[in-house]
């Protein structure tokens, strides 16, 4: 029942806080503009008021989703100078360590490497210093501006020890973000980038009480979500937005992904790798959704290009995207009758896939499957039959995968 218990913490938090904590550092940048709604607690005049420097702030954000982090840190870090008592600048600087943390999302969790508990104590240190300084903010009068940072940053800090398995610490954190976000969860604030934070509120609470019915009670102690509405709400951030537009298309792809809009995911993957072109997210996300739309021969080219990054230690291209990358190519090859070709690569794939905990993942289910077919089809039927088996083992007997290699074994 613990375990269960604990369960339900990581998802809720890892889930619903995130619908919030990604577009708060955005929102804040226009939310200044509005004086009669949002005042700066050291100074009434804001620097984000002046275009320029609107503009300046924006292209560091965009060198942050690039992966270029020292030349956005150097900006930051310039913010945190002039604006020592506000918490803006900390957070954005506590932003892009995220997504450096972030960047090995395709690595075996197996175990946390020295390189990332650095990252970890730093971020957790600026989140702390975020907190620090939007609890003045708050207690100041500036209420919605410090209701802001402290959701985003309690946010934030919850997620990652959620992911760390820190579970008391991640669920005190969610709490504390979940006071703040009954705060900021208004839409009398008519705008595109409010429209992006309530879109992910409204589609993500349905998605959890689909996904883990056993959240479901939990979920109905909030407004009631519209998946529906979600979506279109997503879409006007997408295209209407201006600080929360990337962000916006980033969940979209994930959402019609999930939805099976492969049209649309392929889209919006396309645009988001050629827009930030090293951001090994968004080019895992965009070779996935060319492979599931029978975009061969594009697939080809880019998982060509994610063992190269990866054999050449680019940032940000781990484990997981090459085990993608060499199931892609395997498929391909199969599809031009070049069997040995995809042989090898549907091997490596699963030398790959060894490293990680979870040997049920679909792709590796499905490599096993395949190696089995094309083994048959040269006639190593010994061969064949362990690669059947081992999908056995991966799934349950009702699954069309287990019911198909049961059939190819009685052959």
């Amino acid at each position: 029942m613990a375990k269960i218990i604990k369960i339900i913490i990581i998802i809720f938090l890892m889930i619903q806080l995130f619908c919030v904590m990604r577009f708060l550092c955005f929102n804040i940048f226009i939310l200044f503009n509005f004086n009669s709604i949002i005042t700066m607690s050291q100074d009434s005049t804001s620097i984000l008021t002046d275009i320029d420097i609107q503009i300046e702030a924006t292209s560091a954000i965009n060198k942050m989703y690039n992966y270029e982090f020292d030349d956005a840190e150097k900006e930051f870090k310039w913010l945190v100078q002039e604006y020592k008592n506000h918490p803006l600048p900390v957070f954005l600087l506590g932003l892009s360590n995220w997504w450096k943390i972030d960047s090995y999302s395709g690595s075996p969790k197996k175990r946390i490497t020295d390189e990332l508990k650095l990252l970890d104590k730093e971020f957790l240190s600026l989140m702390d210093k975020s907190i620090f300084l939007s609890k003045k903010v708050y207690e100041n009068g500036n209420k919605i501006d410090g209701a802001f940072f402290l959701a985003a940053s309690y946010g934030f800090k919850g997620r990652l020890l959620s992911e760390r398995r820190k579970w008391r610490a991640a669920a005190f954190a969610g709490m504390s973000a979940l006071k703040y976000l009954k705060e900021i969860r208004r839409d009398d604030i008519m705008i595109p980038e409010i429209s992006f934070g309530n879109g992910l509120f409204n589609y993500y609470s349905i998605w959890i009480s689909d996904r883990y019915p056993l959240l479901k009670p939990i979920v109905g102690l909030f407004p009631e979500g519209d998946k529906n509405l979600g979506i279109d709400q997503l879409n006007n951030a997408a295209n209407n937005s201006f600080y929360t537009r990337t962000e916006a298309q980033y969940f979209l792809v994930r959402i019609f992904s999930g939805e099976n809009n492969l049209k649309k995911s392929l889209y919006l993957s396309q645009y988001l790798h050629n827009t930030f072109p090293n951001n090994s997210i968004f080019h895992r996300y965009y070779s996935q959704q060319l492979y599931r739309t029978s975009n061969l021969a594009l697939c080809k080219i880019e998982s060509l290009k994610i063992i190269d990054y990866y054999k050449n230690r680019k940032f940000g291209y781990n484990q997981n995207d090459i085990r993608l990358a060499h199931f892609f190519l395997g498929e391909v090859f199969l599809s031009e009758r070049k069997f040995k070709n995809s042989i090898f690569h549907l091997k490596k794939s699963l030398e790959f896939s060894n490293g990680f905990k979870n040997k049920k993942l679909g792709y590796t289910i499905y490599s096993n499957f395949l190696l089995g077919k094309l083994h048959l089809k040269i006639g190593k039927n010994i061969e064949a039959k362990l690669y059947f088996k081992k999908v056995l083992k991966l799934t349950n007997r009702k699954d069309k995968l287990n019911i198909e290699s049961r059939e190819y074994i009685k052959k």
